[in-house]
């Protein structure tokens, strides 16, 4: 403090009082914020006059894998639930096409990012004549001047533009609102698009089967996308190698209770009983095994490389990542209800993080589910 007040007086010999006053009142407003309950984030901030944000995170497994054991119509009492929390705004675990378009330009450093994680529209994008860059501002400037009753030509137009942009599960939401009758080719739907909608929409995802359904059902025009594998810059050939000493720290012999850890839940998922599968991902208790199991094993990883270290690191900077564009996407409806569908190892990490914001109000997922 001595020191600030001797430099700023060097500098200038005409130095006031008043600005001696303001170095000390700076000061002394620094220390008053270094309080622990000044600084404590976690829950809605009590200054908050006007209703919180509210959002709820739904773990789940990726339905991806079970496409032979699920048929669609099995979601059908997790989309009930879903639908009787009502939410304004949905976000799902895939990248962005502004994401992917990143993946693309940096492909030394996203080693197969892009063929996992994207869907390639330049097909599709011949039939619309859209840039992925137009493709993304139509969508958004569209959606700005929506009508209450927008016609099917505007709906197959606004899809189109979606997919330009790489945004399939949005496209989707606007296919589901079509009647059957207008699910057809035009306003920028080639027969490439339409043959990519009609497959989307019958494949299993929690993208497309619960969250693209339950945005129609519900009305709304699109879902947003919250994923970012950002944080994993692997050179070409450090992924064999981390994922080689990931087996190692997880898959510790056969009998190891974390290899088995989801057999309960996946039993009740491919017997049908849907809520009982999703009661049992988003429970506490499924929380802290995986965390457990996965990330703290990883953690402590003391071989030169830490390859584990750095996966613990580099998956809390992906949460990190994935909860700023779950906020994001939160500021479309402030004071509304969001839903963030995401797979159930990053639940507790969600809620840690999004706790820490000033007009965010958790919901608990048991509310919805029992």
């Amino acid at each position: 403090m001595h020191k600030i007040i001797s430099t700023a007086f060097a500098r200038n010999k005409r130095y006031n009082l008043n600005s001696l006053f303001g170095i000390i009142a700076i000061s002394m407003t620094m220390a008053s914020c270094s309080s622990n309950d000044e600084l404590n984030f976690s829950g809605v901030d009590p200054a908050l006059t006007v209703p919180p944000t509210q959002i709820m995170v739904l773990g789940t497994t990726h339905l991806s894998n079970y496409h032979e054991g699920i048929a669609l119509d099995d979601l059908d009492p997790i989309i009930d639930r879903l639908a009787a929390y009502a939410p304004d705004v949905i976000t799902i675990e895939n990248s962005s096409g502004m994401t992917c378009n990143r993946a693309r330009t940096y492909p030394l450093e996203h080693v197969g990012y892009a063929d996992v994680y994207c869907l390639d529209g330049t097909a599709f994008r011949k039939e619309s004549g859209l840039t992925q860059a137009e493709g993304s501002f139509k969508a958004r400037r569209a959606l700005r001047d929506w009508p209450d009753e927008p016609s099917a030509a505007q709906r197959r137009s606004l899809a189109a533009a979606f997919i330009a942009s790489e945004e399939l599960h949005s496209a989707l939401v606007q296919w589901y609102r079509l009647d059957n009758a207008d699910r057809v080719a035009g306003d920028g739907l080639g027969p490439n698009s339409v043959e990519l909608l009609i497959t989307a929409s019958q494949a299993l995802g929690e993208g497309n089967s619960i969250a693209a359904r339950l945005a129609a059902r519900l009305g709304l025009e699109r879902v947003f996308y919250a994923d970012d594998h950002g944080s994993y810059l692997d050179l070409e050939g450090e992924g064999e190698a981390h994922f080689a000493r990931l087996k190692e720290l997880w898959w510790l012999a056969e009998d190891d209770p974390c290899r088995t850890r989801s057999k309960s839940a996946e039993t009740k998922l491919l017997g049908g009983d849907i809520l009982g599968a999703y009661r049992e991902y988003n429970s506490v208790n499924a929380q802290r095994t995986a965390m457990n199991c996965d990330i703290k094993r990883a953690m402590n990883d003391a071989e030169q490389e830490a390859y584990g270290r750095q996966y613990t690191m580099s998956w809390q900077a992906r949460n990190l990542r994935m909860t700023a564009l779950i906020m994001a996407a939160a500021t479309t409806e402030p004071g509304g209800r969001v839903l963030s569908i995401v797979g159930a190892t990053h639940k507790p990490y969600f809620e840690a993080y999004l706790d820490q914001m000033h007009d965010v109000e958790i919901i608990d997922t048991g509310t919805v589910l029992d």
